[in-house]
């Protein structure tokens, strides 16, 4: 334990060194580790407030599920029966909330944990559910569920007076970790938003002067359309302890969509959203994918150039939120950073100081904190690059708008490529592919001729790069065997002996897979091929239905 601390310390002491005092463009810089919905939570660097403010954060913003610390008695006594399994539960959690806020607080990093408001213990809902409700879904419309967000909003602060603010989570509702609770999401429509966000202005700036963070999730409404934002927000009166948290991506954080349109509109503070793990569609930073150029600068396929560096004169944005972890559901998992450090650190640096440039904050890292010499600086920066499209164009298309969703978090799924023959590209797509694979071959190359002096981050390096390429050679392969069904569905007849070379070829690479993991500890987990979640349906049903062909 003692040498864990003194670790931290140095780590603390060296990570403040990094800090630049000189800008202060963005007065707020939050950071967020958002544990897998249901999983053990992950140890991580990033969760220990102390590291974070020494790192030049000015808030973070936990997974804590502070509003299920709560018993409700100040509003009704006994709501929650004495005795009950779900009061003991409820007060267990409390005193862990309580014991996380005062560990921040030794390190003064103010917290704004993410929140679901208007999740309740079952016990109110069962009897108050329905007054809540309008056409069968909970909305703040409702006296009663107004009433029930401040009395919520009140006793959060009674139980935990030293929280900085709240980080309101709107547009999902997740119950996996809260089993005596229930609730979804009480707004939809640009009215029932407004009414909430007043309520919650009221509640917590006005009445308790604290941070009130409103975060938005959802598929083309409020946070990616510029007339749904501006009626809600155009009904609330601005308030300098009042932020709207948009995603830089004009969609969820996945590459190929446009930079966000509502990003700087209106009266109203707002803070800019970026996930390290990238809608979870990437490799999680299992292995090389670097962000941070496309972050500051733009990507290249984006037809409109743009990117947080085309923020820095906007008025209305006041700062930005890291997401070091999260952002998906399962794995890959790993035990070394190198991938998400890598990533953090150069647009967090951005941040603080926007003066620099992406490339200068890069060589920082590989030279300072990597203690790379100048040729293998340049190396691992080469690396980097090739990566960001080496990824993409792994699992995407520059011939059409392939789903970004059909390799999320440890899934691989059948991804549907009918629409390739139909546009009648296969050839273009497939050598896309092939061709792809040759910046793998090039980074693995790259990988093992840099010389780190860390032994830890060398073997990391090393065998997420081979992971990675193999795992691209698995993708290439599921793509030519898709689009080969897809011809087979069109009515084409299968090339038998072609589909048996190619099964062959993915049981062999799938056994290499394997053979890397058992060989390497520092190995990632491995990819799944026979089941799916939040995406689907997984590949392994789609090649048995090829083994099935092919063994007539």
């Amino acid at each position: 334990m003692l040498k864990r601390i003194l670790y931290l310390l140095v780590i603390i002491f060296f990570a403040s060194c990094l800090v630049k005092e000189d800008s202060k463009r963005y007065d707020v810089l939050l950071n967020m580790v958002y544990h897998n919905p249901g999983e053990p939570k992950w140890e991580t660097q990033y969760t220990e407030p102390a590291y974070l403010k020494a790192m030049g954060y000015t808030g973070q913003v936990p997974k804590m599920e502070v509003q299920c610390g709560l018993t409700y008695d100040f509003w009704q006594d006994n709501i929650i029966p004495e005795k009950s399994e779900e009061k003991f539960w409820i007060e267990r959690h409390a005193s862990e909330v309580r014991m996380l806020l005062n560990n921040a607080e030794r390190s003064t990093m103010p917290l704004y944990p993410f929140t679901d408001v208007l999740v309740l213990p079952m016990s109110i809902t069962k009897k108050y559910g329905e007054e809540m409700k309008i056409d069968s879904h909970l909305s703040i419309k409702r006296e009663r569920t107004q009433e029930l967000l401040r009395a919520q909003i009140e006793e959060i602060f009674m139980r935990f007076p030293n929280l900085g603010g709240l980080t309101i989570r709107h547009g999902e509702t997740y119950l996996h970790d809260t089993p005596f609770h229930s609730g979804e999401t009480p707004a939809r429509t640009p009215e029932e938003h407004a009414i909430m966000i007043n309520l919650l202005r009221d509640e917590v700036c006005v009445k308790r002067n604290k941070k009130l963070f409103y975060r938005t999730w959802d598929f083309g409404y409020f946070h990616t359309n510029p007339t749904f934002y501006l009626k809600v927000t155009n009904e609330v009166e601005p308030h300098a302890l009042l932020y709207f948290c948009i995603k830089h991506v004009n969609y969820d954080f996945n590459r190929g969509f446009p930079f966000n349109t509502t990003i700087g509109l209106g009266n109203h503070q707002q803070i800019v959203e970026i996930s390290m793990n990238q809608a979870g569609c990437y490799g999680n930073n299992s292995h090389p994918y670097y962000i941070g150029k496309g972050i500051i600068n733009n990507w290249s396929e984006m037809d409109e150039k743009k990117g947080i560096r085309d923020l820095i004169n906007d008025p209305n944005i006041k700062g930005f939120w890291i997401w070091t972890g999260g952002d998906g559901w399962v794995g890959p998992y790993f035990d070394n950073e190198l991938w998400m450090n890598l990533n953090e650190f150069v647009v967090r640096d951005f941040v603080l100081n926007p003066e620099q440039n992406e490339e200068e904050i890069f060589y920082k890292y590989a030279k300072k904190h990597l203690k790379l010499s100048d040729a293998d600086a340049q190396k691992f920066r080469e690396l980097c690059l090739l990566s960001t499209d080496a990824v993409y164009y792994g699992q995407a298309s520059r011939y059409f708008d392939a789903d970004p969703w059909w390799c999320r978090d440890q899934y691989l799924t059948a991804i549907d490529l009918k629409e390739v023959i139909d546009r009648e590209i296969k050839e273009e797509v497939l050598l896309e592919k092939i061709e792809n694979l040759k910046k793998w071959e090039k980074l693995e190359q790259l990988a093992y001729e840099i010389k780190m002096p860390d032994i830890d981050d060398q073997a990391f390096l090393q065998v997420s790069t081979t992971y990675a390429r193999i795992k691209y050679e698995i993708i290439t392969l599921i793509w030519q065997m898709q689009i080969m069904k897809a011809e087979k569905e069109k009515g084409q007849e299968l090339n038998i002996e072609m589909t048996k070379d190619l099964i062959l070829e993915y049981e062999n690479k799938w056994e290499e897979w394997v053979t890397l993991k058992k060989n390497n500890p520092a190995c990632p987990t491995l990819y799944e091929d026979h089941r799916a979640v939040h995406c689907g349906p997984p590949f392994k049903t789609s090649l048995d239905n090829l083994i099935n062909l092919v063994s007539k």
